[in-house]
């Protein structure tokens, strides 16, 4: 009798080769480094911009944000002159989850960013980050809240209460994968699944605020330090080999991320240049929050300073003083839309809007290039932008998603934007304040292994190419509008495949009320996403 074919996919938010070929020289990672030499591993390139949101939709869809509709946490909504958080209603290609489903296949979804509203499938979909709560109403189906979610009280989408330690930030990190980890068993065990996805969000939270611990080339690293954060990539090694042992030998295992990391070295305020220039405008000036926010963070900052003790005083996970968002709405509140020609609403990624007319709009792009790439790019001696594009020219003219950008910065290595539009100067080098101690990069990682998989073989793909890989592996049809490949190099005997049109829809409804906009918007607050 034929083994039957299952596949699980772990995803570790933002984990790099960086540090993760340290950790399995170190034997943090036996699990990892297992799966590595049996099978094929490399890089997998991210999208454009490399950022959590439009990385896992074009994971789950196998397609690149041109198709997908999504290019940042939130949108723009040109008609309405609004902007609003995506959902999984956004995303306007079927996902794998869908199109498994539509094959007869059962599947499971763990923690994925982007989900929320699920998608009605034979299976369980519990939704990861952008999803403003777990409840009933917002997992799939609505009992498996009940069975699985509510049972266990560390199960967090975010720590709304980051710890200020090392230590005791680790410990937190730790508590919310192993509830995750806890639950994708019991599912395991309960469910007869096809597919099974896990995605491990603390990865990323931890490498951005604890960067300098784990990159002994970091400013303010510290071996002691270090240590204990390594606790965390310890757990998260003993986490898939649980979750590979309850697999059962016969199953295909992939460990990818989204993208990569690095340290960080400068942020960068697109918005702040642009309402220095007068080409955005604000509601109010929020000059009570301003001053409020400076008279906190001055002191504290000049304090430590003196006593030179930034690191343990400012570097410390979680520190929110320095970016003061809970005194700050969204910038879809601050901004005045009606009046502003243009603004920026992407972090890791310049995602650039204009408004006007078709003919003021292509004006602005190439008046605001020219202006951008003066202060900001490779002519200059420290350029914190590589490449301004149009958004047609970065995702292809035949784009007809409503929410393509007018313009793309690509910002250099090492170098981050952040959205709001406050503030005295639009570039600012890292002093390892607030929630930012590094920051993302087009490289995350790829591993593939299990049965019919080739053994210790480089191979390196994109994030659309996990779903037509898993889609032929199982014989189904691949829909002809992914623009993911099939990484055939991985297989022994590569997989036939067969091709197919299909509908390029969803099936979730799109859309979060006022108040869960402010919940999710908390939650990417929490992690320092905005």
């Amino acid at each position: 009798m034929k083994a039957r074919k299952r596949v699980l996919i772990i995803g570790l938010d933002g984990f790099t080769w960086r540090l993760g070929h340290d950790f399995m020289a170190e034997g943090l990672m036996p699990h990892l480094k297992e799966l590595v030499q049996g099978g094929c591993c490399g890089n997998l390139r991210s999208v454009i911009p490399p950022e959590t949101s439009p990385a896992w939709s074009s994971f789950q869809t196998g397609c690149r944000p041109a198709k997908t509709g999504v290019f940042a946490f939130h949108t723009y909504d040109r008609t309405q002159k609004k902007v609003r958080l995506n959902s999984f209603g956004d995303i306007a290609a079927p996902s794998i989850w869908e199109l498994a489903d539509r094959a007869g296949r059962k599947v499971v979804s763990l923690n994925m960013p982007v989900s929320s509203p699920p998608p009605k499938v034979d299976g369980v979909i519990i939704p990861g980050l952008l999803c403003p709560k777990l409840s009933a109403k917002t997992v799939h189906p609505a009992r498996a809240y009940t069975r699985y979610i509510k049972p266990h009280k560390d199960y967090l989408i975010v720590n709304k209460d980051p710890k200020p330690t090392v230590s005791e930030f680790t410990a937190q990190a730790i508590a919310t994968e192993r509830a995750r980890v806890n639950v994708a068993l019991e599912l395991m065990k309960d469910i007869d699944w096809d597919i099974f996805c896990i995605q491990m969000q603390s990865c990323d939270a931890l490498q951005h605020r604890l960067w300098w611990a784990l990159d002994r080339k970091a400013k303010g690293h510290s071996d002691s330090e270090r240590k204990e954060a390594l606790t965390f990539y310890r757990f998260c090694d003993a986490g898939i080999g649980k979750l590979i042992a309850a697999a059962g030998e016969g199953t295909v295992t992939f460990v990818i991320s989204d993208h990569g990391f690095c340290a960080l070295d400068y942020t960068v305020s697109i918005n702040v240049w642009l309402r220095q220039k007068g080409y955005l405008k604000l509601l109010t000036e929020p000059a009570d929050a301003w001053s409020k926010a400076k008279n906190r963070f001055g002191p504290l900052k000049s304090a430590a300073k003196l006593y030179g003790n930034i690191r343990k005083a400012l570097q410390g996970p979680g520190k929110t003083a320095p970016y003061f968002q809970e005194d700050l709405a969204h910038i879809r509140r601050i901004i005045d839309l009606d009046n502003t020609k243009a603004f920026c609403l992407g972090g890791m990624g310049g995602i650039v809007y204009i408004n006007g007319t078709a003919e003021e709009r292509t004006q602005l792009v190439t008046k605001l290039t020219d202006e951008m790439l003066a202060d900001f790019g490779p002519a200059l001696a420290r350029p914190v932008v590589t490449a301004i594009r149009p958004g047609t020219q970065v995702y292809g003219e035949a784009t007809t998603v409503s929410s393509l950008p007018d313009l793309v910065i690509e910002f250099a290595a090492g170098v981050v934007g952040v959205i709001y539009p406050l503030g005295a100067s639009a570039v600012n080098k890292a002093d390892f304040d607030g929630k930012q101690h590094g920051t993302h990069d087009p490289n995350g990682i790829l591993v593939v292994h299990g049965p019919g998989i080739k053994s210790g073989e480089k191979l390196d793909g994109d994030i659309v190419d996990i779903v037509p890989t898993v889609l032929a592996y199982f014989g189904i049809s691949v829909p002809r509008h992914i623009d993911g490949k099939v990484l055939s190099a991985a297989f022994v005997e590569p997989p036939k495949v067969d091709y197919e049109d299909v509908d390029i829809t969803g099936s979730a409804p799109a859309g979060y009320s006022d108040a869960e906009q402010v919940e999710v918007e908390k939650h990417l607050a929490d992690l320092g996403y905005i």
